[in-house]
């Protein structure tokens, strides 16, 4: 269950660094549709560890199905509004001048640069 709630504030923190990273216009900006969307699925894994730990409390019967199809359809909406999202901060950064480093792999993120010395 801790595990669950860490890994939520993990994807917290890594998908606002990247929008703050976006919305701040640094000379080197890290940007994926993946870390993007982490944002989106925390309330997901909170509210999962919040229905194990009643599970483990044989609390069940306490359980609101509503707040899980409440954050059921923010993940699905966040989803969705991601990869929109992530169209236009590649054509945002892409108009303003930035060049995308190349990836070392097909999964890792793309690194908008001033500079293409930067990207080394």
């Amino acid at each position: 269950m801790s595990l669950l709630i860490f890994m939520a504030l993990l994807f917290i923190f890594f998908s606002l660094s990247d929008y703050i990273g976006f919305f701040r216009r640094d000379s080197v900006i890290t940007f994926s549709w993946k870390s993007a969307g982490f944002i989106w699925f925390s309330p997901l894994l909170i509210n999962l560890a919040y229905a194990l730990l009643m599970i483990a409390l044989n609390r069940t019967k306490n359980l609101n199905g509503k707040i899980g199809d409440y954050i059921s359809y923010m993940s699905i909406a966040g989803f969705i509004l991601t990869l929109f999202m992530s169209l236009y901060v590649d054509d945002e950064l892409k108009s303003e001048g930035y060049l995308i480093c190349s990836k070392s792999s097909w999964m890792a993120p793309n690194k908008y640069v001033k500079d293409i010395s930067l990207c080394y």
